[in-house]
């Protein structure tokens, strides 16, 4: 990684990260996460997308509460809050994920790279295993491969120890460049849910800047992969998908096609030290 002392860090982390979350009725989770995020001079911009859900969130000085009067999708939601935000750089996070101290201290150093306009850390499951947060652009023959040919499931990342610059990275921690996501206009709200993670990276990457993903410790997410059980999530992601690979950014993205070749994206980082 980049060499930065701790000074540094934290000169960088405050005042320049506004941190978005968006909730379904999870205002327990939500409870503990800004308890582990703490009030370290960022703002947080907190939606709950469902009218009727009781928030039972305490008022603090650096949190706005938004609520919706009908629920949007992913998309539309983290636009609104964005809105409402100056800080330098975006952090869009899951409502049930747990932080250790300091991980928006050791990721925004990231960004002293002008070309770099992603950042997310590895993930980990409340087991520790490594989540697939890390991943290369699904195209149609790898999904007929993995889930019709009975292919097995494999990382497309696994090598947790060490920076990628992945094809995309999982909307349930990133950070955003702000100038980045203004250029590319946000979300696309099209997509309900599902996949606007993969099209805004997609977007970022064909707009010159990079994707990374870091080591990181201390991010543990409860992922409950929703659409393999609900008949509602199932379709949402198969219509994302669609959309996905109608898009102008799929079809533009090189690493759609040969994904092993060498392309700008989907390789070890520059960042990582063990390759300078």
């Amino acid at each position: 990684m980049i060499d930065f002392d701790d000074r540094d860090r934290v000169a960088m982390a405050e005042g320049s990260l506004d941190i978005q979350i968006v909730s379904h009725g999870h205002a327990d989770c939500v409870r503990a996460l800004l308890d582990d995020i703490g009030k370290g001079g960022h703002r947080v911009f907190f939606l709950e997308n469902l009218d009727a859900v009781e928030l039972a969130i305490s008022e603090r000085d650096d949190l706005s509460i938004v609520r919706n009067a009908s629920p949007a999708g992913f998309a539309e939601n983290h636009n609104r809050l964005a809105a409402l935000g100056r800080a330098e750089f975006i952090a869009v996070l899951n409502p049930d994920l747990r932080l250790r101290a300091g991980v928006f201290a050791d990721l925004l150093p990231c960004f002293e790279d002008p070309a770099v306009g992603i950042v997310a850390p590895r993930v980990r499951s409340p087991a520790g295993l490594i989540e697939d947060n890390a991943r290369r652009v699904v195209t149609p023959a790898s999904l007929f491969r993995r889930h019709l040919l009975g292919g097995r499931f494999a990382q497309d990342y696994p090598d947790a120890s060490r920076v990628c610059e992945p094809h995309w990275v999982a909307g349930m921690f990133m950070i955003i460049r702000r100038r980045v996501f203004e250029r590319i206009g946000g979300f696309d709200p099209g997509f309900r849910l599902y996949c606007e993670d993969v099209d805004i990276c997609l977007r970022t990457w064909i707009e010159g800047y990079k994707v990374v993903c870091v080591p990181g410790r201390g991010v543990v997410h409860a992922a409950k992969r929703a659409s393999r059980y609900n008949g509602a999530h199932f379709l949402w992601h198969v219509a994302s998908l669609w959309r996905l690979w109608r898009s102008p950014a799929y079809r533009r993205f090189p690493g759609r096609l040969a994904p092993n070749r060498g392309d700008r994206a989907g390789q070890t980082s520059v960042l990582d030290p063990d390759r300078r």
